[in-house]
């Protein structure tokens, strides 16, 4: 039987940090949740795009934006903002 599991961001699992951002991830459940805090002119074509070495994103995301807003950009050229309340699925 699973039993149940409890973790806090405030300690997170690993932390991963880059220029303009960072990703706070916990591991629970057999899965991953992170927590992902960028700061205003964050890009991931210019931040993060360098280091993946790919030219989009390729980890699928399903996201709940808590404030600001993000653009996305889709590999298909299509364009949408989220913003605080929004809930993503990103492929």
């Amino acid at each position: 039987m699973a039993s149940a599991e409890q973790k806090r961001f405030k300690s997170p699992d690993e932390t991963r940090s880059f220029e303009r951002g960072q990703l706070d991830l916990l591991e629970i459940g057999g899965g991953q949740v992170g927590l992902l805090t960028l700061q205003p002119g964050w890009r991931w074509s210019e931040h993060v795009k360098p280091l993946a070495n790919t030219e989009y994103c390729e980890a699928p995301h399903f996201q709940y934006h808590v404030s600001g807003t993000l653009r996305i950009r889709m590999e298909d050229g299509s364009e949408f903002d989220a913003v605080p309340g929004d809930v993503t699925a990103l492929p």
